[in-house]
C-alpha cells in the first residue's frame, strides 16, 4: 500500500536540510566575496595615499636597495623610516601588516623585518599586482606578527596591489596589505545563521502546513486504496462464484445454496425442488447465426429466467446453455409446476439480436427432496436425466425424474461409452443398399447404411445409437467416417471394373451446421479419387428448414462442386414447395410410410403419385423406399401417367 505520509516526511526533511545548507552556504560565499570587494577598494586606496605620501620620499632608496643584501637592508636606517611612516598611514586602521616588493619579486620591506629580503617573485598575488590586476584572499592565523605585536586566532584580508603615482604611470613596485577582517567574518557568520534559522523556520512552518495538508489527503488515499481493495476483493469473490456472461450464479454457488436449503428442508420437513433446464437446438444459433449472437441470446434468457424466480430462489448458469434453480419450501403439485411453467413460456417468447428475431425453446427436468435424492449430485444428476427425457419426449416441456428414466440415463452413457470403444477398435461397418430404376431393374446407385455388429447385443439398430451419437455430439466423427468410407469404396468399385454408380450418404443435422463442411467434404473426395459426380448426399426436410438460408448457401455449394443432392423422407416434414424449388436439388426420395401400403391404401398411393408428378415436373428423379414387387409395379404405372 502506498504510504504518502511517510515518503512526504522523509522527501521533505530531506529536502530541508539541503536547502537549508545550500542556502547558508551560498549567503556566505555571496557575504565573503562582498567582504573582498570592499576590503579590495579599501586597500586599492591606502596603497594610493601610501604611493602619494610616503612612496616619493624612499622611491630613490628603493632603487639604491637592489644592490642591498638582505642583512645590509634590514639595518639601513631608511627601513625604520618606512615602518615608522607606514604605523602613521595605517593608525586607526584595521591593516596589521604592510610588506613592499620590488618588481623582481625582493621583499624590500615587512612590518615583520625578518621577512626583509624574501624572494616572492613566485608568489601568485604578486605576479598578478605586477601586471596591474589587484588580487585579495581570505586567510585564517592562528598566531600573526602584527605591527608591534603577535595577534592569535584572527581571519585576514590580503590585497597586492600595484604601486605606481597614478592610474595611468608606470608600476614601481609591488603593496601587500594585511586587514584584520575577523569581527566582519564573524558578524557575516552571525548573519549567516540567523538567515538559516530564518529560511529553516519558514520552511519548517511551510512543511508543517504541508504535512497537515499531506496528512489529509494521505488519510483519503488510504481510505480509496481500502475501498479499491474491497472492491477488488468483492469483484474475485463475484467472479468465482458466478457467472462472467450472465452475472448469475455459478455452479459452485449454486451446489451450497443447495446444500443449505436441504438442510433447512431436513429441519422443517419441506421439500425443494431442483429444475434443470436446457435450451433446445441452441448450437444450432451458435452454428449458423455465431457465438456473439449465441451469447446475447443467453443473456436475454438468464434475465427472462431471473425474473420469474421467488425470493430465497436461485438460478444458475451451469453450462453453454443449461440453467438449474434450487426452489426451497416449494409445493410439488401447485406452485413449482407454475414456476416451471413460467420458466418454458419466459424462454420462448421471441428474442430480438441483430435486427432479426430468434425463436428459441427450453426442455426442463424436475427432482424433488427428499423423494428423488437426499443430496446435491443425486439431485442434480436426476434433473439432468428427467431434462433429457422431455427431449426426447419431443422438447419445450417439463419432465418429472422417475426411476425408469435413471435407468435409460445409465443405458445411453453405457451405449455412448460402447460406441466410442467400438469407433476406436473398428467396430462400425457400412452396407451397402442398391437403388434400381424400376423399368430395367438396372443397379444404378447404392445407399450407404451404418451398421453396428455388438458382441454382447448383435446387430444394434441405428434407430437406438444413431439419436445416442447426435445428443453426445459423436455423429460428425462418425458421420465423417461413414463418407469416407463409402466414398473409398465407390472408388474401389470402379478401380475393380465395375460400373460406375453413385453412392448415397446421409447427413446429419449437426454435420449440416459444419461451417467446414464443403472443405471436409472435398478433402474427402480428393483424398479417395472418387468423382463428385458419384456421391450423393442425403437430407432430411427438417435439416434444411432449420435454418434456410445458412443450408441453401450450402447445398448451392456443395452442387457447385459436381455432388448430387437428394431430399429424403420427402412428405413427413414440412414439404414447403415454395421452399423446394429454391434448393438445388437432383432428387426426391418418397418416405417408406407412403411406400409400404400403396398396395392397400388409396391414400399412400395418390401421394406417391402428386410427389412422383411433382419432382418430374420440377426435372428431379425419385426413390421410393421400401417398395415389393407387387409396389414397384404399382409405381411403375404412376410414373408413366
Amino acid at each position: 500500500m502506498f504510504r504518502l505520509l511517510r515518503y512526504f516526511s522523509i522527501a521533505s526533511l530531506v529536502s530541508l536540510v539541503i536547502t537549508t545548507v545550500i542556502l547558508g552556504a551560498l549567503y556566505r560565499q555571496i557575504a565573503t566575496s562582498h567582504l573582498l570587494d570592499i576590503g579590495e577598494s579599501h586597500n586599492i586606496a591606502l596603497t594610493q595615499n601610501f604611493a602619494n605620501t610616503l612612496w616619493p620620499q624612499f622611491r630613490s632608496f628603493a632603487h639604491a636597495a637592489q644592490s642591498l643584501d638582505a642583512e645590509t637592508l634590514r639595518r639601513d636606517p631608511n627601513i625604520a623610516k618606512i615602518h615608522q611612516g607606514v604605523l602613521e598611514a595605517m593608525r586607526d586602521t584595521h591593516v596589521v601588516k604592510v610588506k613592499i616588493y620590488q618588481l623582481d619579486g625582493r621583499t624590500l620591506f615587512s612590518t615583520e623585518p625578518k621577512q626583509i629580503g624574501e624572494d616572492k617573485s613566485y608568489n601568485a598575488g604578486f605576479l598578478s599586482a605586477r601586471q596591474g590586476r589587484p588580487m585579495s584572499e581570505t586567510t585564517h592565523r592562528d598566531k600573526f606578527s602584527a605591527f608591534d605585536r603577535e595577534i592569535v586566532d584572527r581571519d585576514m584580508l590580503s590585497s597586492y596591489v600595484a604601486l605606481r603615482r597614478s592610474v595611468d604611470a608606470p608600476i614601481e613596485g609591488v603593496l601587500e596589505i594585511y586587514t584584520d577582517v575577523t569581527g566582519l567574518l564573524g558578524s557575516i557568520a552571525k548573519k549567516e545563521r540567523l538567515a538559516t534559522l530564518s529560511v529553516a523556520a519558514v520552511l519548517a512552518l511551510l512543511y508543517g502546513i504541508l504535512f497537515f495538508i499531506v496528512r489529509h489527503a494521505d488519510g483519503i488515499i488510504k481510505r480509496l486504496q481500502y475501498e479499491q481493495q474491497r472492491r477488488t476483493e468483492q469483484q474475485i469473490e463475484h467472479m468465482a462464484y458466478h457467472d462472467a456472461m450472465t452475472g448469475l450464479p455459478n455452479r459452485v454457488l449454486l451446489q451450497d445454496r443447495i446444500k443449505q436449503s436441504l438442510i433447512s428442508a431436513e429441519r422443517s420437513g419441506n421439500k425443494l425442488a431442483v429444475p434443470f433446464l436446457d435450451l433446445d437446438h441452441f448450437k444450432i444459433i451458435n452454428d449458423s447465426l455465431g457465438h456473439h449472437i449465441g451469447d446475447q441470446v443467453l443473456q436475454t434468457v438468464a434475465k427472462r429466467l431471473a425474473l420469474c424466480l421467488r425470493k430465497g430462489d436461485t438460478i444458475a448458469r451451469v453450462g453453454g446453455d443449461e440453467f438449474v434453480l434450487s426452489l426451497p419450501d416449494i409445493q410439488p403439485n401447485a406452485n413449482l409446476l407454475q414456476i416451471v411453467r413460467k420458466l418454458i413460456d419466459a424462454t420462448a417468447l421471441p428474442i430480438e439480436v441483430a435486427g432479426q428475431k430468434i425463436h428459441i425453446t427450453a426442455s426442463v427436468g424436475i427432482a424433488i427432496y427428499p423423494g428423488h435424492g437426499q443430496d446435491v449430485e443425486t439431485l442434480m444428476r436426476h434433473a439432468d436425466t428427467a431434462m433429457y427425457s422431455a427431449k426426447q419426449l419431443g422438447r419445450n416441456q417439463h419432465q418429472m425424474f422417475a426411476e425408469h428414466m435413471d435407468v435409460r440415463a445409465q443405458q445411453q452413457l453405457t451405449m455412448e461409452r460402447e460406441m466410442r470403444s467400438a469407433f476406436e477398435e473398428d467396430g462400425f461397418v457400412l452396407h451397402y443398399q442398391p437403388i434400381v430404376t424400376i423399368e430395367s431393374g438396372v443397379i444404378v446407385g447404392a445407399e450407404a447404411l451404418l451398421r453396428w455388429p455388438n458382441a454382447h447385443r448383435a446387430w444394434i439398430s441405428p434407430a437406438e445409437f444413431i439419436p445416442v451419437a447426435e445428443e453426445r455430439d459423436f455423429i460428425v466423427v462418425l458421420g465423417e467416417w461413414v463418407l469416407r468410407t463409402a466414398c473409398a469404396q465407390n472408388r474401389a468399385w470402379q478401380n475393380a471394373g465395375f460400373q460406375p454408380v453413385y453412392v448415397a450418404v446421409n447427413l446429419s443435422a449437426r454435420q449440416l451446421r459444419q461451417p467446414d463442411l464443403i472443405e471436409v467434404v472435398a478433402g474427402i473426395l480428393k483424398e479417395t479419387g472418387l468423382d463428385p459426380a458419384y456421391l450423393k448426399l442425403e437430407l432430411t426436410e427438417s435439416q434444411i428448414m432449420q435454418n434456410v438460408a445458412a443450408a441453401t448457401d450450402t447445398l448451392i455449394r456443395l452442387k457447385a462442386m459436381g455432388v448430387r443432392l437428394s431430399i429424403d423422407d420427402f412428405g413427413t416434414g414440412y414439404s414447403s414447395l415454395a421452399y423446394l424449388k429454391r434448393f438445388p436439388i437432383d432428387t426426391l426420395k418418397i418416405d417408406q410410410s407412403f411406400v409400404r401400403d400403396i398396395t392397400t391404401d388409396p391414400d399412400d398411393a395418390a401421394i406417391s403419385k402428386a410427389i412422383i408428378s411433382m419432382a418430374h415436373a420440377m426435372g428431379l428423379t425419385v426413390i421410393a423406399e421400401g417398395g415389393g414387387n407387387r409396389g414397384s409395379e404399382i409405381l411403375t404405372q404412376r410414373a408413366r401417367l
